[in-house]
C-alpha cells in the first residue's frame, strides 16, 4: 500500500480541526442559548404564536325547482368569537377578559359559559358569541383589544332560511359539531371540533355537498391575542349548488293551510316521484340557531320538548292509523282475488262478527266495490275482508309499503306497522279472530302509516302500481358556474300485482269519492277532476279524531307528467273530509293556477 502523503495528510487535519471546531461552536452556542437566553427565548416564543385555523367554506345555497326561491343561503357576518387556548391561563385574568365581552357584547356570563361548554369541544375550538357585529362595536372591540386577550372577530358567513318555519323540518339548519357527531365521522378529514355541520332535514342528508373543501389560515398573535401576521395557506371551496325539487311558493301555501293545526302535507308528482312541498306542522325557525348561536340545557330543553313537538318531521317521522284510506288497499286485494267488484253487499249500518256487532258509519243500502270505496263503506269491508281472510290483506298492505320506510333522502324516516302474527300473540295473548280481519280491512286495529308512504301510495295508483321512491334532490350545480353537474332519474321501487285494468276499478271509485261520496263537495268548488280518500282515524279513547285525505289530479289524465298527487294529515282534527280535504282541494287548485313546465 502506497503511504499518504504528507500534503495530503495535512488535508484532511485541516479538515478534522474544521469539524471539530464548527461542532465546538456549535455546543457552546447551545450551550449559551439553554443557560444564558432561556427565559429571554421563552418571552419571545409566548410573544409570537403560530395559530393554524381552519376556515370554513362557503355552504351551498339550497334553491327550491325554480331556482326564484332560496331555500338556504349565506349572509355576510362579521362574527365575534373565542379560543379557548389563548385566554389567559389564571381565572381572574379569564374574568376581566370575559367582563370586557359582557359590556361590549351586551351578553351574560351565563351566556360565555354555556357557549363555551356547548361549542368547544378541544381548547382550540373557535366559540362563536356573536353574528351580524354592527360597526360600532368593532370600533370598541379594537380600542380594547389589549384587554380581550383570546377574543377575535372575522367575516364568518351566517345560515339564513328565508322560509323560516315553513320549511325547518325539511331544510333543517346548522350547528356546531357534537362529541357524538365527531365519533360517527372521525374517519373524514373535513370534520373535527368547531366544524359546522346539518343538523336535520337537507341540511343534514346531504352536508358533504352542501359544506363545500375547508381552507386553512396561518395566523401570528403576540402574547396578548394580537393579530401581528396571517397567510391565507389553503383557499376554501364553496359546496355545490344544490336545486330541490320542492315548488317554493307551493311550500308556502301549505304550511299557512297548516296554521294553528297538527300534522303534515305531502305532494308530489306521481311520473317522477319528485316531492314538490312537505309540510310538517306546527314547526320552529331555523334561524334561531344562528340569531342566537347557543342555548342554555334549560332554553334548548323548552324548545325541543314542547308538547306539540317542533322538532319532529311529521311527514316522515309521525305514524298514523290509515284508517279508509286503507280500504285501497283492501280493495287491491279483493281485485286480485275471485271476488267478483261488482257483487254488492247490504250495509245496513253495520253486521255482526261472532258475538260482537261491528257498526258502519252509515247506512248505505247496497254497495259494490266502486261504491263501497266512494261512500267508504265498512260494512263492504267488514264482508269482502273475512272472505279474503288475514293474509291477502296483509300481503298487499306489505306491497304497497304499509310498513316501508319510502327511501326518502332525508335522514330520521321511520317506517309504519303491519301486525304480524307473532308480534299481535306477543302483544294481546291471544290468536287473531274473525274480528282483527275485520278491523284491519277498514284500516284500524294496530296499523300505522306515515303521511309519504301513503304519498307514496297514492302515487302508485296514478301510476298503475309502479312505485317510485320520493326524491327531493332534483340537480347539483357546480358552485363556479352553475353548470349542472348531476340530474336525478326518476328509481322503481317495485310495482304492484294488479292489472291496469282493475287498477282504473279504484281510480273509478275514488273519483267517486269526491263527486257523490264522502267528499261530494269537492265536484262543486274546483273544476279539477279529482280522484281522492277520505279517512278518520281513531286516536284513541276520548280523543278527537284522526282527520286524513290523499288524492290525485286531474282524474282521467292520459299523460302522468300531468298529475300531482296530495296527503294530508291533520291529528286530532275531525272528519278527513270536513278538514283534510278542503286543504287538498286549495293546494290542487293553487298547483294548476300557478304551475311551472319545470
Amino acid at each position: 500500500m502506497q503511504e499518504i502523503s504528507l500534503k495530503t495528510k495535512k488535508k484532511i487535519l485541516y479538515i478534522e480541526v474544521i469539524i471539530f471546531a464548527t461542532i465546538g461552536f456549535l455546543f457552546l452556542r447551545l450551550f449559551y442559548l439553554q443557560f444564558f437566553k432561556s427565559a429571554e427565548l421563552y418571552k419571545r416564543a409566548l410573544a409570537n404564536q403560530t395559530q393554524i385555523l381552519k376556515i370554513q367554506a362557503n355552504r351551498s345555497i339550497i334553491y327550491d325547482r325554480t331556482k326564484e326561491y332560496q331555500l338556504a343561503y349565506n349572509k355576510p357576518s362579521i362574527a365575534v368569537y373565542i379560543i379557548p387556548a389563548y385566554l389567559p391561563q389564571k381565572k381572574k385574568d379569564q374574568l376581566i377578559i370575559f367582563s370586557n365581552i359582557m359590556k361590549l357584547l351586551e351578553v351574560s356570563y351565563e351566556y360565555i359559559q354555556t357557549s363555551i361548554t356547548q361549542q368547544a369541544i378541544d381548547k382550540y375550538t373557535p366559540v362563536i358569541l356573536k353574528y351580524d357585529t354592527d360597526y360600532r362595536t368593532l370600533v370598541r372591540l379594537s380600542e380594547f383589544s389589549e384587554n380581550l386577550q383570546g377574543v377575535y372577530w372575522d367575516n364568518i358567513p351566517k345560515r339564513t332560511y328565508p322560509l323560516r318555519e315553513k320549511a325547518s323540518q325539511l331544510i333543517g339548519y346548522t350547528g356546531v359539531i357534537s362529541k357524538e357527531e365527531l365519533k360517527k365521522l372521525k374517519s373524514n378529514p373535513e370534520y373535527h371540533p368547531g366544524s359546522i355541520l346539518g343538523k336535520m332535514g337537507i341540511e343534514s342528508y346531504y352536508d358533504e355537498i352542501i359544506r363545500g373543501k375547508e381552507g386553512i389560515k396561518e395566523r401570528i398573535v403576540d402574547a396578548l391575542g394580537n393579530v401581528k401576521e396571517e397567510e391565507m395557506k389553503k383557499e376554501p371551496i364553496p359546496g355545490d349548488t344544490l336545486v330541490l325539487s320542492i315548488d317554493g311558493k307551493l311550500q308556502e301555501l301549505a304550511y299557512d293551510l297548516m296554521a294553528n293545526k297538527v300534522g303534515a302535507v305531502v305532494v308530489s308528482k306521481p311520473a317522477t316521484g319528485e316531492i314538490l312541498a312537505l309540510v310538517s306542522s306546527p314547526s320552529f325557525d331555523p334561524n334561531i340557531f344562528t340569531d342566537k348561536f347557543s342555548f342554555s340545557t334549560e332554553e334548548f330543553f323548552l324548545i325541543k320538548s314542547h308538547v306539540d313537538k317542533p322538532f319532529l318531521n311529521r311527514a316522515i317521522q309521525g305514524t298514523y292509523p290509515p284508517s279508509s284510506t286503507f280500504k285501497i288497499v283492501t280493495s287491491s286485494a279483493v281485485l286480485h282475488s275471485d271476488i267478483d267488484p261488482g257483487k254488492s253487499f247490504y250495509c245496513g249500518g253495520g253486521m255482526r262478527i261472532g258475538n260482537r256487532f261491528f257498526k258502519c258509519w252509515n247506512v248505505h243500502g247496497p254497495v259494490n266495490l266502486i261504491t263501497g270505496l266512494a261512500h267508504s263503506c265498512d260494512v263492504y269491508y267488514y264482508s269482502v275482508g273475512l272472505m279474503l281472510g288475514r293474509d291477502p290483506v296483509i300481503k298487499y298492505a306489505e306491497e304497497w309499503g304499509v310498513n316501508k320506510k319510502s327511501g326518502i333522502d332525508l335522514p330520521g324516516e321511520v317506517a309504519g306497522l303491519i301486525p304480524e302474527m307473532e308480534w299481535f300473540k306477543k302483544k294481546y295473548d291471544r290468536p287473531w279472530q274473525n274480528g282483527d280481519t275485520a278491523n284491519i280491512s277498514i284500516g284500524q286495529g294496530d296499523l300505522l302509516i306515515t303521511p309519504v308512504a301513503l304519498n307514496v301510495m297514492t302515487m302508485a295508483i296514478a301510476n298503475n302500481g309502479l312505485i317510485l321512491k320520493p326524491f327531493l334532490l332534483k340537480e347539483i350545480l357546480s358552485y363556479e358556474n352553475e353548470a349542472k353537474k348531476w340530474q336525478k332519474n326518476p328509481e322503481v321501487l317495485r310495482k304492484i300485482d294488479i292489472l291496469p285494468e282493475k287498477m282504473e276499478i279504484i281510480k273509478k271509485g275514488m273519483y267517486g269519492v269526491t263527486t257523490y261520496g264522502t267528499a261530494r263537495w269537492i265536484k262543486d268548488v274546483i273544476k279539477i277532476p279529482v280522484a281522492g280518500k277520505t279517512g278518520t282515524g281513531e286516536a284513541g279513547k276520548g280523543k278527537e279524531t284522526h282527520a286524513l285525505f290523499t288524492c290525485f289530479a286531474p282524474y282521467g289524465a292520459t299523460n302522468v307528467n300531468d298529475i300531482i298527487a296530495v296527503t294530508v294529515v291533520v291529528e286530532h282534527g275531525g272528519g278527513g273530509s270536513g278538514v283534510a280535504a278542503p286543504i287538498a282541494v286549495k293546494l290542487i287548485d293553487f298547483y294548476f293556477k300557478n304551475r311551472t313546465n319545470n
